[in-house]
């Protein structure tokens, strides 16, 4: 058995316990006080310095998050840290944030103890396994070739916590090289890692519009602007457009996820609302309809006499470097085993890595923590077999390890 997994084993319950600890006091967003704090201690516990990475957030950004329905976020709490010295380096990214909704009561014994807040998408298990990498390369940090950088970051599902910590200085100071990063998967088996060379997620566009109409009584429609009748044109417009606009060969689904208002039948309201999005893979593609969306919104709305005001939100697909692919999954495999090892179709859903993936060469993976037909990430009925948590975190420092030495300067 590899020495290095063989190590993370030895450390398999500080790895469940540091998840345990974090399942328990999950937060949402980008102000993640008491989870930045927890990974701080733990790091300065093993002599490693954690320095900040994010500060405060635009307030119009802040303003448009609430607006959006998310809790107030003044700043955003990342963490980066580094083992080791010189060149080259390496990135390791874990995300920390959790989703707004609850888990499966009696699921687990150390279940969240904020209402309505749960670790369901398993970043609370990144966090732990990049805790125990960390362990593993300081502890080994004289045989380190050059210097890794880890990433704890904020606001992952809302999509842009990775673009804070890079405009705050992430990929600089030293200069990173190199970034790579695991993501879960229930689904998939046990022990298994898969990955995608090239496009490896979807990107996502988002527009939450308020529609103005003026309102009034039913029986007078002359006297009003009817926003619901607004946004239900605006409804059938923009699910006509991918296909209409898009070759039928690309994959662009548009969803439509809420549209509505009103309070009575017999009353024509002021405001209605409505929230589109839609996942690209093709670049192409994603800039015809970041274009046509909003033309299509300002047209119809307007086109009616109605006013609107909008949000918009926008997160890139992640990119897998074929060369890094190449180079780091032998070093993956030296822990998992070249028959667990495999490529696979890129993944409809979207990841914010691809903020770091835009700078710097980068290689995503997804780790098996269960099996197929199990209960799928963003579900309160998630569960993750832990026994899989010591090979992410041997995964992260081998392929550390390993990359650093292959590519000294």
């Amino acid at each position: 058995m590899n020495e290095i997994l063989n190590a993370s084993k030895a450390i398999e319950e500080q790895i469940k316990e540091d998840r345990h600890n974090l399942h328990r006091k999950p937060e949402v967003g980008f102000d993640l006080k008491e989870t930045a704090a927890y990974v701080k201690k733990r790091l300065g516990e093993m002599g490693i310095e954690a320095k900040a990475c994010g500060g405060p957030i635009d307030e119009k950004f802040r303003a448009d998050f609430v607006k959006a329905g998310f809790p107030d976020m003044a700043e955003s709490t990342g963490l980066v840290a580094t083992i080791g010295k010189g060149e080259p380096c390496i990135l390791l990214r874990a995300d920390m944030d959790a989703l707004p909704m609850p888990e499966a009561v009696g699921l687990v014994d150390f279940a969240s103890e904020h209402p309505g807040v749960a670790h369901t998408c398993g970043h609370d298990a990144h966090t732990a396994m990049l805790l125990g990498a960390a362990k593993l390369l300081k502890e080994r940090e004289s045989e380190l070739q050059g210097t890794v950088k880890l990433m704890f970051q904020t606001g992952e599902e809302c999509g842009c916590g990775s673009r804070f910590m890079v405009e705050h200085g992430l990929l600089e100071n030293p200069k990173v090289d190199a970034a790579f990063a695991i993501h879960i998967n229930t689904q998939q088996e046990l022990g298994t890692v898969r990955y995608t060379a090239g496009i490896t997620s979807s990107a996502m566009d988002t527009y939450m519009i308020k529609i103005k109409g003026k309102g009034g009584h039913s029986s007078m429609p002359q006297d009003c602007i009817d926003p619901l009748m607004i946004s239900s044109q605006l409804y059938t417009a923009l699910n006509l457009l991918v296909c209409r606009e898009v070759d039928p060969r690309e994959t662009a689904p548009l969803t439509v996820g809420k549209c509505g208002g009103g309070t009575a039948a017999n009353v024509i309201p002021d405001t209605a609302d409505l929230a589109v999005s839609f996942r690209t893979f093709n670049r192409d593609v994603r800039n015809h309809l970041v274009k046509r969306v909003p033309e299509m919104i300002d047209h119809t709305i307007r086109m009616w006499r109605g006013d609107y005001e909008m949000l918009d939100f926008h997160t890139p697909s992640t990119f897998t470097d074929e060369n890094l692919c190449t180079e780091l999954a032998p070093f993956v495999a030296e822990i998992v085993g070249s028959d667990k090892l495999a490529e696979a179709p890129c993944q409809p859903t979207t990841e914010d890595f691809g903020y770091v993936t835009e700078k710097v060469p980068g290689m995503f993976v997804l780790l098996g923590v269960g099996k197929e037909g199990a209960a799928p990430m963003h579900n309160p009925n998630m569960y993750i077999d832990e026994s899989a948590l010591a090979y992410g975190s041997a995964i992260h420092a081998n392929v550390a390890m390993e990359w650093l030495k292959k590519n000294q300067k």
